[in-house]
């Protein structure tokens, strides 16, 4: 048994430690924008997050949640490729020193890839103590002689990933995401838990490693060595582009202040220069120097990129080994160690066979009736879903027909969700009204589709009822997707109060 469980073993080893750094990580990132959050909230602008959830920052309970993410995507791939190699290097390379040079010349190679902007503390720390901690435990708990370390043992595992990832790839299209979410994940209730977590604290870890360009709202201070024409004429411009000016001595995403050259403007970051930019640029098209100023205060975009390509293909991998060893383990018990892993390598197959099929029904049901009432009123929630989606894919008005069948009011999440997004598209009366019960709705990810279809319909009256979901709310993507409405609108945060040049 303890053979059976070695591989779980290191990989739980291994996901701890990255879990301890990723809390650490998102923890002091919650911090600064709780700062950011006050002085946006005390210099009078509408807060997102707001303060239901400002209030949770400091908690180590929420780091933890949002921690996870970064556990199961970075600490996920670097413990599966660790293991990997640790194997490696005992059975096929009988742990020669040229072996360890080589893994040092790839991990110097990600370090080097992930500091290539500027010193990044959190992506480092992740690349340093997750493989130390997973090799030790690697090289620990692996035991002396069996086939479960050997060619043979890899052997039925290798087998049934291979043949689920074959399996798998007869949805792989531009909607298999979609697919996954609509009719595996949102169909049961661990499900729709799974994805209620996920809306609940992506969050948090999301803005540990967000460019500048990518938050939402942002502070800037406007430098007291500006003449008042270019004060009025920054404020307006900065606070147009969600750079919020708050007076000096709160914590600024940007300081604005005037160059040596008379002709330029310094944008500063933490009291150092950044970018000088000409005047006429910055106060008349802003976007290419607020964009260029993000990309150089950006440390995170290749543990970005190394993040995203661990969650596709790290995490599957991970829960593959968890589910494999478990499933072999019983019949290990009383089988040899051949016909125990045929077992759990067919088990493996089963099951992802079981979850694929849901999404291949969705998959397939791309084919549905041209007539949108024969659609909306099949019996099949997967051919209304497929109707909706393509209905929305199509821009076609469908207000009338889903009030008829009372998809609003449907059992069923996913077509409530894709109803919202198709009432974007709609000069029905009626669906200003159903958006709004809509932007009411129990389920998260059917609120923040109801607040972007207000937004597309450019209807200037849902701008009351907008803000005061995301004054009210206290889901952070809830009030993401109302900014997102707001600006859309043309809306635009009123100037703070608390500023006078």
């Amino acid at each position: 048994m303890k053979r059976r469980l070695y591989a779980p073993a290191v990989l739980v080893v291994g996901l701890l430690s990255a879990q301890i750094i990723a809390t650490a990580h998102v923890y002091l990132s919650n911090l600064d924008l709780l700062q950011a959050t006050e002085a946006v909230m005390r210099s009078g602008y509408l807060a997102v997050p707001n303060a239901r959830v400002a209030e949770h920052l400091n908690s180590l309970a929420t780091a933890m949640a949002g921690g996870l993410f970064f556990t199961l995507s970075i600490g996920a791939g670097l413990s599966l490729v660790t293991l990997i190699g640790a194997w490696l290097w005992d059975r096929t390379f009988r742990r020669r020193r040229t072996a360890i040079f080589f893994y040092l010349l790839i991990w110097a190679a990600g370090m080097v890839l992930v500091n290539s902007n500027g010193w990044n503390l959190a992506g480092s720390a992740y690349l340093v103590v997750v493989p130390l901690v997973t090799g030790f435990a690697a090289i620990h708990l692996l035991p002396a002689r069996t086939t479960l370390v050997s060619t043979a043992g890899v052997l039925w595992p290798v087998s049934a990933a291979i043949i689920l990832a074959l399996l798998w790839s007869l949805v792989l299209d531009r909607h298999m995401f979609s697919n996954i979410r609509d009719h595996l994940l949102l169909g049961n209730r661990a499900g729709q838990a799974i994805t209620d977590a996920y809306y609940a604290y992506t969050l948090f870890p999301a803005e540990a490693f967000k460019s500048l360009a990518q938050k939402q709202v942002r502070t800037c201070v406007l430098g007291s060595n500006l003449d008042r024409a270019n004060w009025n004429r920054l404020e307006r411009t900065v606070r147009a582009h969600d750079y919020l000016p708050v007076p000096a001595g709160y914590p600024a995403d940007l300081t604005i202040g005037q160059h040596t050259d008379p002709n330029k403007f310094s944008l500063e970051n933490d009291r150092q220069p950044a970018l000088s930019v000409p005047k006429g640029e910055l106060l008349g098209s802003p976007d290419q120097a607020l964009t260029a100023y993000s990309s150089q205060l950006d440390r995170n975009r290749m543990f970005r990129t190394l993040t995203l390509a661990c969650l596709l293909l790290g995490l599957p991998l991970i829960l593959f080994s968890f589910l494999f060893s478990v499933l072999g383990a019983l019949p290990h018990l009383f089988l040899t160690v051949a016909v125990s892993d045929l077992i759990a390598a067919i088990g493996c197959i089963v099951v992802g066979g079981i979850l694929l099929v849901p999404v291949y029904q969705g998959h397939t049901a791309t084919a549905v009736p041209a007539n949108p009432s024969m659609a909306l009123s099949a019996p099949s929630p997967i051919t209304r879903i497929a109707a909706l989606r393509q209905a929305c894919e199509d821009r076609r008005d469908i207000a009338v027909e889903a009030k008829k069948q009372g998809i609003e009011n449907s059992p069923h999440i996913a077509e409530r969700y894709w109803l919202a997004r198709s009432l974007a598209y709609t000069r029905d009366p009626t669906a200003h009204a159903m958006l709004l019960a809509l932007a009411d709705d129990p389920s998260p990810i059917v609120v923040c589709q109801a607040l972007w279809a207000l937004g597309e319909r450019k209807n200037q009256a849902a701008v009351p009822e907008i803000i005061n979901r995301i004054n009210t709310s206290s889901h952070w993507y809830i009030q993401m997707y109302g900014y997102r409405a707001l600006r859309t609108l043309g809306w635009v945060q009123p100037r703070s109060p608390q500023l006078s040049y």
